[in-house]
């Protein structure tokens, strides 16, 4: 059997009763994450921008897009809901596959769902399958996919299919469909990072996904061997695929309980550094005014990716510059959303201790992925002092308690919501499994 008719078989297979009780929980924290990040999203000028264009371009008033009181076709309501979800750079995390596996799986899970009146229980498991297809295809495809390609975008776009495909239905002819669809619409490319174009990764995602699924639904066709073909799309994307992790213990093995929650609104890749400082600080009693240097020492890939940036110019360079990260970590006691306001951008104290962070590779972390970092600080009064993080908070051996996630969600979507309404929105979550998630969306 080939991958892609073993995956489809998987998907259509698989019922809620199916899923281990600790993935139905697991399952329910990640729609409450991305929710909260996709709240605080909604008021930030990237969402302003496509609600307005969802607004000019109408469509079917279906599906909810978060935060912007109005409806639109589910498909539209996916892409800018991905958006919307991805902007704070708050939603989860999965270390292996390098994706953030919500971003394009959850809004095509609610816009379809929403369409469809369905209950909450087939969300959670179409969200549950979304996740083990992206992971397990992001995880087959690096680390060399990521060299040039968002993860999110393009193996989030196989997500997506799958889990709108779930919540409409499809045999299994018709899912390997969707799967061949979603593989020749899948994009997304890292040189966005720092951008708007970034969070438009994932809504492309979610939109091309939501598609691909309405498309194999009326008996649209692809190609059925889209991931293991030698023109397929893994081969393509990736210069040595490792296909047996897609399909390798599915079913008993779930990576959605590997998932991270971010504490930091900053790109993963800064997280163990900003741990470090933040240790080395309530440890030594550190401050910004004491330190002569600070260097950080890191993976290959956050080097090139976040430890070579010029100096910010915007909140969306700046959580993607380690050495900002950093500096306003120490400077501020912590790394959320007001860190990279315009106003502490312009903070000198904060411009002048990132011009003092090195950030160079180590040989100890060469094979990491995702996270780890030492930071040594070189005080004026002689000192140097130093600390290791080989997991950050939030990752799963080292998790955020239940509460912990509720007072993310709490400070996120109070940006948007009134307080009441937060509280109803953690309560729906809660007993998602037991209503229609329309009664969520209402909220929304």
């Amino acid at each position: 059997m080939t991958e892609t008719r073993e995956l489809a078989q998987f998907i259509v297979k698989t019922d809620f009763s199916d899923l281990p009780g600790n993935v139905q929980r697991h399952a329910k924290f990640c729609v409450l994450d991305w929710l909260g990040a996709s709240l605080a999203g909604s008021v930030e000028p990237p969402a302003r921008i496509i609600s307005a264009i969802m607004r000019e371009l109408g469509g079917k008033k279906e599906s909810t897009i978060i935060g912007a009181e109005t409806k639109t076709a589910c498909a539209n309501a996916a892409l800018a809901n991905g958006i919307i979800g991805h902007i704070v750079e708050l939603d989860d995390v999965h270390e292996l596959s390098i994706i953030h596996p919500a971003a394009p799986v959850m809004p095509a899970a609610l816009a379809v769902a929403e369409r469809c009146g369905s209950r909450g229980q087939e969300m959670i498991t179409a969200v549950v399958l979304g996740y083990e297809t992206e992971i397990r295809i992001g995880m087959a495809m690096n680390p060399s996919h990521y060299q040039y390609w968002h993860t999110t975008g393009t193996c989030g776009t196989f997500g997506a299919a799958v889990t709108a495909g779930k919540l409409l239905n499809l045999d299994e002819e018709e899912m390997i469909q969707a799967l061949g669809m979603a593989g020749t619409q899948a994009a997304g490319l890292i040189e966005t990072f720092g951008t708007m174009s970034k969070p438009l990764n994932p809504g492309k995602a979610a939109q091309s996904g939501v598609l691909a699924a309405l498309l194999a639904q009326k008996d649209f066709t692809s190609s059925k061997q889209m991931l293991e073909s030698k023109i397929g799309y893994c081969r393509a994307a990736s210069t040595g695929p490792r296909l047996d992790r897609i399909t390798d213990h599915l079913g008993t093995s779930f990576e959605i309980l590997k998932t991270c929650f971010k504490r930091h609104a900053s790109c993963g890749h800064t997280h163990g550094a900003v741990d470090a400082i933040q240790n080395i600080a309530e440890k030594y009693g550190i401050g910004p005014d004491a330190v002569d240097e600070i260097v950080v020492e890191t993976y290959p890939i956050a080097v090139e990716l976040v430890g070579k940036k010029p100096e910010p110019r915007t909140g969306s360079d700046a959580q993607f510059n380690l050495q900002y990260c950093v500096a306003a970590a120490l400077t501020c006691g912590s790394l959320g959303l007001a860190e990279f306001s315009e106003d502490r951008l312009q903070d000198p104290k904060i411009r002048q201790l990132s011009r003092k962070v090195i950030v160079k590779t180590s040989e100890e972390f060469a094979d990491a992925m995702l996270g780890s970092a030492r930071v040594i600080v070189r005080a004026q009064d002689g000192r140097q002092v130093s600390c290791k993080v080989e997991v950050p908070k939030g990752y799963p051996d080292n998790p955020l308690t239940e509460d912990d996630l509720k007072g993310k969600f709490r400070n996120l979507a109070s940006l948007a919501l009134s307080k009441s309404r937060v509280e109803k929105v953690i309560a729906r979550v809660e007993n998602l499994d037991r209503i229609g998630v329309r009664s969520l969306t209402s909220l929304l």
